[in-house]
């Protein structure tokens, strides 16, 4: 018995001296409501492969899908958290009494956790949204960015992209921070942005080519690329 437990522990041993140190690069951008970043991400990563032959990505929808895959559940199972809408006791306890497959908010947060950090570890990559400036906090090799931009500016935006009323759009600006807020909580995020983020960049001051430009080269400045 002694030596199977020696034998075993040998193992788990072996197991964390293999364990990687050296995570990253990656690059988090976080974004209030109206202020879209996929195409900032989409022109930075272009930029980053074609000067230096990297294999940057962005990834921002493939933690929702890869977290439903991973859970075995459809995506609209855990859509509610992406949303951070509050899902009542009893409503958990009827809906998991009611289906065979059934996807706790803790183990949602388990399995984008877990899919966020090994995106971020693996490096070469830009995360968009779902909580990434807090789960790649851990990583030295890291660029955490914030864009933002005035209320008002947020509206016109929304009201535009979306053919909606100053009422709608305000309302609906209103309501997506509330829930972003709400996301950034379920995953310990109630720092402030002076403790989240290396800057934060007003997309009503500056265009998306002096975002994309900015980031680049602050990401040389700080050794990711």
């Amino acid at each position: 018995m002694a030596n199977i437990l020696l034998d075993y522990m040998s193992k788990r041993a072996e197991k964390f001296k293999i364990k990687k140190t050296e995570t990253g690069p990656v690059i988090t951008i976080s974004r209030d409501y109206g202020c879209f970043a996929t195409e900032i991400a989409r022109q930075i990563t272009i930029v980053l492969n074609e000067n230096n032959k990297t294999n940057w990505k962005f990834i921002t929808k493939e933690i929702f899908e890869e977290s439903a895959k991973e859970l075995n559940v459809n995506k609209q199972e855990i859509a509610h958290l992406f949303g951070a809408n509050d899902k009542s006791f009893l409503g958990d306890l009827i809906v998991s009494f009611s289906k065979r497959k059934y996807a706790s908010d803790s183990n949602i947060k388990k399995a984008i956790s877990t899919i966020v950090k090994d995106y971020a570890e693996n490096g070469n990559c830009i995360i968009v949204g779902r909580a990434g400036c807090v789960l790649a906090n851990h990583i030295d090799k890291a660029l955490h960015i914030k864009i933002t931009a005035p209320f008002k500016y947020r509206v016109n935006y929304i009201m535009n992209k979306y053919n909606l009323t100053i009422t709608e759009a305000e309302q609906k600006v209103t309501d997506t921070d509330f829930k972003r807020k709400r996301f950034m909580s379920f995953f310990n995020g109630d720092l402030p942005d002076n403790e989240l983020f290396h800057i934060t960049l007003n997309k009503d001051k500056l265009s998306e080519f002096e975002i994309v430009n900015t980031i680049i080269n602050l990401a040389k400045y700080k050794g990711l690329i």
